[in-house]
């Protein structure tokens, strides 16, 4: 009798413990939570039996999923939750975020409408959620452009369960990464708001760190400067680009940051301390993410300068030793929403940054900015596999332009912001281009207006010109050694003649399908055109042409075998000179030289007509890569593009009578493209509705334009 109430006593015991031990981690979870530690409240909510039966518990443990990057398990709570009736709007908040971070944008912008309707239209929320629901639209959409090239983890020898952020390439050390972390091991321990030590609910402060590529592998990670570590947060900013000065933040929180200086050298005198840098930045107001472009030139994220809402993005230039007040990218960059870490390609004209502004695909995305002129931009989001529908930032293009690394909290972290390095199908061309100073820091392509006389005032001497075609071997950037030479040479010319235009016609050969080879010819022609642009050449004077191999001037096939002749010969981009002879610019064409046996009359044929006047049928104006069997049922689909539009034009045939314009017209207008419409082309340039009258009378066919 005694050894069974023994026993009945230790279960009571025992039971008493587990009871006490289940609340213990359910209270130690919520302190967890109220700190915004949601792994370590998740270890504890995970050791809470009865959560199942605890709406409010099981809610909690749903929001820390959430947080440490696991939305198939917070949907499983979240979800649960919702069955019991449990009232709680941050039931669809999260369910919403987690579905996004999927990548299910259909449920994801339904839940966000049920969180939208408990929402008041005062809320802070309220906004928010309405830009979530856009986001869900052009997301959906979006995601199933064109993918500038795949994307990895730069894995766990770097990245932890913690932040890595803020990467820069070395300047003088090839496969040198320098980033900042908060990972364990960081100088100073875990410590509380105010800088104290705190071992339960304190955060370890971020130091700055670098690893070595060696042989295809990543080294240790090193801690940067053993005593530029302290206990606050050491932010990299980025090096001078002689690579001798080191900027960086130091901060506990905002109100006490600093922006540091460092002599960066091996023999340094440790004695010599870190001077304040003398940017016109204000870190204390939260400026941020600077970026060095050169020794006269800075770009910087600021929220408290005038600007259109939120983080904009700003530049300062030095002049006589002093920096100049910053100014603001303007309303093609900067938007009501944050516009932050601005990376400047070396070509001055090519700008990447992150935004969370409502084309992106759920969080802060990386986008692309092309400068045409003044303030004018062109934006455009990098999108997937690059941008997650989560947060990416901090991108920093490779010195060969054939990679990127970035920061992102995307699912397939490690943990917290984690690096990744993105592989371009196409290699980013404008980092292999040099400027001393981009052209939005100056007047945009230079009128030649000295001391009041215009260019119209100007007379020019003779002067001939050998327009050299740009050849490129499969897989080879058109910008090659040779290009470059002569890409140099016409971009003077240009220069020297500011009233002369160029147009690049490109050429190719069968390689995948003929949209897509068509297409591919003109994004060619627009790398040449954004070398020119880089050189200060006003995009407005440029235009390309993509003809894919529809006029080959090596035949594609000898006795049925593929030519390597017309590998070598059809890859190319012929340069021509528009408005040239006005100006006594003589101009002649270096074109190849294909013995007639092997010739294709194609190419002649179109180089002959392009000589005078011709017709087109336009028959679609797109922003990106038109899909119609059209274009493989006719095969003289040209596509056209000015370099200062963002429009694709595509028109049919290269006629050299009005009739025969005609009768592709109709034939287009059966086929149901009822906006075709004949174009007058005059040496392969559209022509001018001002320049018809003085045309007509050596062209009489082109009356029967004007007469329609």
């Amino acid at each position: 009798m005694i050894k069974k109430q023994i026993c009945l006593v230790l279960f009571i015991l025992t039971l008493f413990q587990y009871g006490i031990s289940q609340k213990a981690n359910k209270k130690q979870g919520d302190a967890y939570m109220e700190h915004h530690m949601y792994c370590e409240a998740l270890a504890s909510y995970n050791q809470y039996k009865k959560i199942q039966k605890d709406p409010e518990t099981l809610l909690k443990r749903g929001i820390a999923y959430y947080h440490c990057n696991k939305p198939d398990e917070a949907l499983n709570d979240l979800l649960a939750v919702d069955k019991m009736n449990f009232d709680d709007n941050r039931i669809y908040k999260y369910a919403a975020q987690s579905y996004l971070a999927l990548m299910n944008y259909e449920d994801a912008a339904k839940l966000f409408k049920i969180y939208l309707n408990t929402l008041n239209k005062n809320d802070d929320e309220w906004l928010k959620t309405v830009d979530n629901i856009k986001k869900c639209g052009f997301a959906k959409n979006f995601i199933l452009g064109t993918q500038r090239g795949y994307i990895e983890n730069v894995g766990s020898k770097i990245n932890t369960e913690y932040d890595e952020y803020a990467p820069i390439y070395s300047p003088t050390q090839q496969g040198r990464l320098y980033f900042s972390s908060n990972r364990d091991g960081s100088e100073g321990g875990k410590r509380n708001e105010k800088g104290l030590v705190d071992e339960m609910y304190g955060k370890v402060s971020s130091d700055m760190y670098y690893v070595d590529l060696k042989d295809g592998n990543w080294t240790s990670v090193l801690p940067l400067e053993l005593f530029l570590s302290t206990p606050k947060h050491e932010i990299i900013q980025d090096f001078s680009t002689d690579g001798t000065i080191l900027y960086y933040i130091k901060q506990q929180e905002q109100s006490n940051a600093v922006l540091y200086s460092d002599t960066f050298t091996i023999n340094r005198d440790v004695s010599q301390l870190p001077t304040v840098a003398d940017f016109t930045v204000n870190v204390q107001l939260g400026d941020k993410d600077i970026t060095v472009f050169n020794d006269s030139l800075i770009l910087f994220a600021s929220s408290h300068l005038p600007g259109y809402g939120g983080y904009d993005l700003f530049y300062s230039k030095k002049s006589q030793d002093v920096w100049q007040a910053p100014i603001n990218f303007g309303p093609k960059i900067n938007t009501r929403h944050d516009e932050v870490s601005p990376y400047l390609a070396k070509n001055g004209s090519t700008l990447f940054f992150t935004s969370n502004r409502n084309e992106s695909m759920g969080g802060f995305d990386i986008f692309i900015a092309k400068h045409i002129s003044g303030q004018e931009w062109t934006v455009e989001n990098l999108g997937t596999p690059i941008n997650s529908p989560l947060d990416e930032s901090d991108i920093e293009i490779s010195p060969d332009g054939m990679s990127a690394i970035f920061a992102s909290n995307r699912t397939q972290s490690v943990g917290g912001q984690d690096l990744f390095i993105s592989y371009f199908k196409d290699q980013i061309i404008e980092q292999l281009l040099f400027v001393e100073v981009p052209a939005f820091c100056t007047t945009p392509d230079s009128t030649l207006i000295s001391n009041g006389i215009e260019t119209k005032d100007l007379q020019f001497s003779e002067r001939d010109y050998v327009s050299k075609s740009l050849y490129f071997r499969e897989n080879e950037d058109i910008i090659n050694p040779t290009n470059h030479t002569n890409l140099n040479a016409l971009a003077e010319i240009l220069a020297i003649y500011p009233k002369v235009g160029a147009l690049l016609i490109s050429h190719g050969v069968p390689e995948t399908r003929p949209e897509s080879d068509i297409y591919f010819s003109a994004k060619r022609a627009e790398k040449v055109a954004d070398f020119l642009t880089s050189k200060g050449i006003n995009s407005s004077r440029i235009i390309l042409q993509g003809c894919g191999s529809n006029y080959p001037i090596a035949q594609l096939e000898i006795n049925g075998i593929r030519s390597s002749l017309a590998e070598k010969n059809n890859r190319r981009i012929d340069v021509y000179l528009i408005d040239n002879e006005q100006f006594n610019l003589h101009t002649s064409q270096d074109l190849p030289i294909v013995a007639e046996h092997v010739r294709d009359s194609l190419w002649d044929i179109f180089s002959e007509d392009n000589k005078g006047l011709t017709f087109r049928v336009q028959l679609a104006k797109v922003g990106q890569m038109l899909k119609s069997e059209l274009i493989s049922k006719y095969k003289d689909i040209i596509i056209e593009k000015y370099a200062n539009s963002e429009t694709y034009t595509y028109t049919s045939g290269n006629f050299v009578t009005w009739n025969e314009a005609l009768i592709r017209r109709n034939e287009l207008l059966r086929e149901k493209v009822f906006d075709a419409e004949i174009i007058p082309y005059f040496k392969g340039v559209r022509i001018e509705k001002e320049d018809m009258p003085k045309l007509v009378e050596v062209y009489p066919e082109l009356q029967k334009y004007i007469a329609k």
